[in-house]
């Protein structure tokens, strides 16, 4: 068995088009950077965007729910925590934390389930097997350390964001 990452790590860049009016990372890039931050976990996988060239299938996001802490500025380097929550043969359901790289602020967090898609069909499909057994190792792994009140939670007026 390989070392199992707690968490994975990946990294981003704060590119200048993802900068809005405010001057600051737009709302809607943030999804680029935790895109970005998850290649390390589904390249080991075999699930990654070589995966997806060679058309056998591919990996959908179908549900998100994000925290915005702290704002981004253009160059910003970013870097990626990506743990395991669960999965099952055709879903895998992760929790993520993007943090300013130099300053080491939690700057936004997130949790996302993505469905495995045959690409002919375009419809929900199995895992292949060697991707099932890496993830049940990462899980078996994952949850001796992840701990966060983020996942999922709730969110409603008596909301409150905290770090945690």
């Amino acid at each position: 068995m390989k070392i199992v990452p707690t968490p994975y790590l990946g990294q981003s860049v704060v590119k200048n088009e993802w900068i809005d009016a405010n001057g600051h990372m737009n709302v809607g890039h943030y999804l680029s950077a935790f895109d970005d931050g998850s290649c390390t976990m589904f390249d080991e996988l075999g699930l990654g965007w070589d995966y997806t060239e060679e058309g056998k299938g591919t990996i959908f996001i179908m549900s998100s729910s994000l925290d915005y802490l702290q704002e981004l500025l253009d160059g910003d380097e970013l870097k990626i925590s990506t743990w395991l929550i669960t999965f099952d043969k055709r879903r895998v359901h992760i929790f993520q934390e993007l943090f300013h790289a130099e300053k080491r602020f939690l700057a936004a967090r997130a949790e996302f389930m993505f469905a495995h898609v045959c690409l002919k069909t375009r419809k929900a499909s199995d895992m292949p097997e060697e991707a099932l057994q890496r993830l049940s190792e990462i899980e078996n792994e994952h949850k001796l350390h992840l701990n966060s009140r983020f996942i999922g939670r709730e969110i409603s007026l008596k909301w409150k964001p905290r770090h945690g």
